[in-house]
């Protein structure tokens, strides 16, 4: 698959994958790889905010309680930073509470899973959002910084 270039519509299959869970890692990087999606990990919130500067993927799973850096950290930087408008992060959590997908929105996520999570409602929710166009992404997150500024 072709890199994601920043600034274009295009998205490629490359996920990273912010988990600090063995079992929870197996289990996602089986199903995203057996759909031929190209999956990397890492253990905590600072390593993949460090990973996706160096090279975005096109989404972040992002698991909101982490050592070192939780999540919520992790994707209030991403959504941040202009240079990484076109990265998609969707929150990972056991904490299905109410309130959590408007909290994980405020932190600076796109969208939101609950774990455990279904194979089906996980590939579904990363097509869903690959398919969407990246100026979309980047118009958003403009209008978050900009709100939060206000």
């Amino acid at each position: 698959m072709d890199e994601h270039r920043p600034g274009t519509t295009e998205r490629t299959g490359r996920i990273l994958l912010a988990e600090d869970d063995p079992t929870n890692q197996y289990v996602f990087r089986a199903i995203l790889s057996a759909a031929g999606y190209e999956v990397e990990m890492v253990e905590n919130g600072l390593e993949a905010l460090d990973r996706v500067r160096e090279s975005p993927p096109s989404v972040v799973l992002l698991d909101m309680m982490m050592p070192v850096m939780d999540g919520y950290e992790a994707a209030g930087r991403i959504a941040a930073d202009p240079e990484l408008d076109d990265v998609l992060v969707i929150a990972l959590t056991a904490r299905a509470m109410k309130g959590d997908l408007e909290k994980t929105i405020e932190a600076g996520c796109d969208d939101y899973l609950a774990k455990p999570v279904s194979r089906k409602v996980l590939l579904d929710k990363v097509q869903e959002w690959m398919a969407k166009p990246a100026e979309e992404t980047r118009e958003r997150r403009r209008r978050r910084r900009e709100a939060k500024a206000a």
